[in-house]
Order: structure tokens, then sequence, then C-alpha cells
């Protein structure tokens, strides 16, 4: 599952928060795995409970849609962060920096379902996300 429509319409098909959960952590399982040279401090999330680090570039093609790659050591942490990479996909770094994904997060029912922690993290995430991204951009602020 590659697709944040698909993601979405499974969400709206389960309907008990358990059942999102545990869906949560199957698209875990599509998170890649970054390199050991990759997993420094340059590339890791702080703010988040578990270790997740992320990398990004613009892309080779001509309209330098926007890359990300990371990984997380738990199954719903990968999850969540997978799901973060699917909300970015085929961005441009600007697209990046305007994205704000509250209405995407209350659409699925993170907003509040979610622990604080988990919050905390997902957004120092799409904060890093975000700032991998400006120097790319034309634009030079972003929404947080």
């Amino acid at each position: 599952m590659s697709d944040l429509e698909t993601i979405v319409e499974t969400f709206d098909f389960l309907s008990e928060w358990d059942e999102r959960y545990h869906f949560l952590e199957e698209l875990g399982g599509e998170l890649g795995y970054l390199p050991p040279e990759l997993k420094t401090d340059d590339n890791i999330v702080h703010g988040c409970a578990s270790n997740v680090w992320v990398i990004g570039h613009p892309g080779d093609t001509s309209d330098k849609l926007f890359i990300f790659e990371a990984e997380a050591e738990q199954p719903i942490i990968r999850g969540l962060v997978y799901l973060m990479l699917q909300i970015f996909a085929g961005k441009t770094a600007d697209e990046v920096l305007q994205t704000n994904i509250d209405e995407t997060l209350k659409r699925l029912g993170l907003d509040e379902h979610l622990s604080t922690q988990r919050h905390i993290g997902m957004y120092a995430l799409i904060q890093k996300m975000k700032t991998i991204a400006l120097p790319y951009a034309d634009s030079d602020s972003f929404e947080t």
C-alpha cells in the first residue's frame, strides 16, 4: 500500500480504533530501513520517544519532487512515519513547506486517539521534514 487515499479509505472502513491501530502497525511494515551510516544525530528526529531518522532530497526529475526516506524502531511509530511519508509524497519542496497535515490527522481520527507523546513526536517529524526541504524551496517559510 503506497497511496494516501487508500490509507484514508481503509481508516474510514475500519470502525474501531483498535482496528485502526493494528492497521497503522501493518503500515509500519511498508517502511524501509536506512543504512547504518545514515542513522546519525543529524538525521534523528528529536522529540520522539523512540528513535526515528529521516532524510530527504529533491528527485532527479525536472519537477524536483521531494523524496523522503525514514526509519523508526517501534511498529506503531513505523506506521505513523510511513503515513507522514505518504502525506508528503509527490510534493515539491515548496509544497512540503506549505502542507498542513492537521486536516488529514482529523480525518483519520489521529488528532483524538494518539497519546500526547506521539503527537509531539509526529509534529517533531513534520518539523524535521520541512526543515530538510527548506533549503530547496523558493519560499523561505513554512506551516507548522
